[in-house]
Formats: structure tokens, sequence, C-alpha cells
């Protein structure tokens, strides 16, 4: 049976939802239908949250070896095998755990500004609506939070700290067996990307998937009674099937949903108190990776 030979482990909200489906498009790769088993940030321990959404989180995970494997029983000629588990870059276990199982593993890791990243995880969070407090607020409480038993959900801050993250991962595989991408260039240019994780991977390097849609892109609406009326069933959605043909009311309720909806911008003098508190750690990353990560400090 074949099982994963790679593995995209993170960040969290750096564009790995995207890669994951470019890859998956891609006809000499399987990805797991989960995207983010999470097996390897558990490994059959039992761990119990303070908060629902951890927990949550922690139950819909894969448990067990033989769960895992599992979800690779419909692999057929495929070259590379793979899942995206963003969790497992953060995670302090996970590295070991992979390496115990499988010593040969190709890994993949997407970096993103880590204030940048802190407020769109916290946005994300806020989304699911889970998070009552203010960035700020939710920032001056973190520790608090980490002490009282909050899972990695609600760790902003901490979680952008890659050098610690990255070297964990680099004592224990070899550098061949390690690629980094940063989200902006993800951004810039997305196909030039994929098909250099492509080679990476050993696989047909001219096949070009579809870039051209972005995926996990959240806003919010800007009137909640209006948003109601699109997304809701309602007197009056059911009045407009009958009065304009199905492509009208889809394009319709689309132009609205685009019209009111909205995403928070990161208050630019907090995320230059965010940043100096990295920095320290961004110059030791580039180092570590070989890039140049002067803009993310600049």
């Amino acid at each position: 049976m074949k099982l994963v030979n790679f593995i995209v482990i993170g960040a969290v909200k750096s564009g790995t939802s995207s890669v994951y489906s470019y890859l998956k498009e891609h006809p000499q790769v399987y990805m797991s239908s989960i995207k983010e088993p999470k097996f390897f940030q558990w490994d059959g321990e039992n761990r119990r949250f303070s908060t629902k959404l951890d927990d949550k989180i922690y139950q819909n995970a894969i448990k067990t070896f033989d769960e895992y494997k599992a979800l690779f029983s419909e692999v057929k000629d495929e070259t590379a095998i793979g899942e995206a588990s963003v969790s497992y870059l953060y995670n302090k276990e996970a590295p070991g755990r992979m390496h115990r199982r499988f010593p040969d593993l190709k890994l993949i890791a997407i970096l993103r500004h880590p204030a940048d990243r802190a407020f769109s995880h916290y946005l994300h969070t806020k989304w699911l609506g889970h998070e009552p407090l203010s960035f700020s607020e939710a920032l001056a409480q973190e520790n608090q939070r980490i002490e009282a038993n909050w899972g990695p959900s609600w760790h902003y801050r901490k979680q952008g700290f890659y050098y610690e993250q990255i070297n964990r991962y680099k004592s224990l595989f070899d550098e061949s067996q390690f690629k980094i991408y940063l989200y902006d260039d993800l951004g810039k240019d997305s196909l030039n990307v994929m098909q250099n994780m492509y080679q990476y991977l050993g696989i047909d390097t001219t096949f070009i998937p579809d870039i051209s849609k972005q995926y996990n892109v959240r806003s919010f609406p800007k009137n909640q009674i209006l948003d109601q009326i699109i997304n809701k069933p309602n007197v009056f959605k059911d009045k407009l099937k009958n009065l304009l043909p199905n492509d009208w009311r889809k394009n319709w309720v689309t132009s609205m949903k685009r019209k009111n909806s909205w995403k928070p911008k990161l208050d630019p003098q907090l995320r230059q108190e965010l940043t100096e508190g990295y920095k320290e750690d961004i110059i030791k990353l580039q180092d570590l990776i070989d890039k140049d990560l002067s803009l993310w400090i600049s």
C-alpha cells in the first residue's frame, strides 16, 4: 500500500488551502480527501482543551495510524502522495512523529509575514464566531489564554515565531527534504511557485493548475440584515425565484454579496509593534532558510 511521501506543514493562514487545491489538480498527485488530517499533531495523544473550538478540532482530527493509512487507500499510480495539515509547523511533537514513521518525507512550508499572519488567523477565528475580543485585546490576553489551556487556535502572536519551528524540522530531516516558500511569492506568481513545487516533488512541471481561484478567503458583512436576506431562506428570495431567470438571480446574489462584504485592515501602528517583536526571530530565520526577509522588517 502506498502512503504519504510529502506533507505541507504550514503555516496557518499562509495560502495553504490554495496550494492544496492546486496540488490536487495535478494528475500525478494524490492529496488526502481530508485536507487537514492533523494526525501527527496528536498521533494517539489524548487531549482536552478549555474551549469548544479546540475540542471540536481535536475530535475531528485523525487519531489512529490505521485511520491515517485509510486516507490513502485509493492511491493508484500517482507519484506524489500528500496531505496538508498547517498545524504541524507549530506543533512541537509533529516533526519527531513524522520522522519516526516516514523518515524520507518531503516537506513543504509556506511562510507569511508573522504580523499579517497573526491578524489573518485572528480574523478567521472571529469569522467562525468564536473570538469576542478585538485583535489588540486578544493579543494582550494571549499568554493568559495559553496558561488556561486554550489551544493553538488562539496562539495568534506565538505562531509567528518561525525560527524555532523550522529548526525543529531541519534538525531531523535532510536539507534536500525541505522546501520553503513565501506567501508573498505565492501571491505575486502562483504559477511559478506551483511549478517549482511540482519540480521538487518530481512530477510534470508543465502542468498548469487553475490559479484564477483563491481558496479560504474570508470577509465580513457590512450590513447584517442584508446578509440575512442574501444568505438565509426568506420570502424576498422566494419571490425572486418567480420573477427572475435563474442565471440573473444568481448574478444578483453574487453581486450583492460582493458589495456587502468587507475585510478589516490591520492597524499600521499595531503591525509595526508586532513586527518589532518578531524582528530578532526574522533575522535568525532568514539565515536559517537562506531567504531575504528584509521586507518583513523594513
